[in-house]
């Protein structure tokens, strides 16, 4: 019958389609659920962050440096081009050490390398801040909110929570 209750429905289930996926993208999505997992060894993420956190700054040591080389007086100008070259050797090594320490740090859950982006398919759920790519943007949420979660596998992982006894 045309006018049955099975067709009615049908018809609504219609009308209640989601947005395209590129209006989907656009909207802000959170860092994490509120279920995140735990991390059994938290040394190698918290080591991974320090040694990024280390380069960071090494990188605004440089553009300071940079800077003051070319506003500071000429009398100075020796000094100036010592730390400007101090201030890039510095930041050459933690970029090196930040580069390996991320290189081996390791999803638990999908054996994949969350702080250090490569050109793998990325994870529905993955997001990044605009202009960083998805490895800083997992660097600065576990600096800033202690979780973060897998661009590979789309789980929330937390430095926080305890890990489960099991019995």
């Amino acid at each position: 019958m045309p006018g049955s209750e099975h067709t009615s429905k049908r018809a609504d289930h219609k009308k209640r389609r989601l947005p395209p996926r590129s209006v989907a993208k656009n909207c802000y999505k959170p860092s994490c659920d509120k279920r995140a997992r735990s991390i059994p060894y938290k040394k190698r993420f918290i080591v991974a962050v320090l040694f990024s956190l280390v380069f960071y700054i090494s990188i605004i040591g440089l553009i300071t440096a940079a800077v003051a080389f070319f506003y500071i007086n000429p009398e100075l100008k020796k000094r100036a081009a010592e730390l400007l070259v101090a201030c890039l050797a510095a930041c050459i090594v933690s970029w090196f050490i930040a580069y390996m320490k991320r290189r081996s740090t390791l999803c638990p859950l999908c054996k994949s390398t969350p702080f250090l982006d490569n050109l793998a398919h990325k994870h529905g759920k993955a997001y990044r801040i605009r202009p960083l790519n998805y490895g800083t943007t997992a660097i600065l949420n576990t600096l800033f909110i202690q979780r973060w979660r897998c661009m590979y596998c789309g789980t929330c992982f937390d430095l926080l929570k305890r890990k489960k006894k099991s019995t």
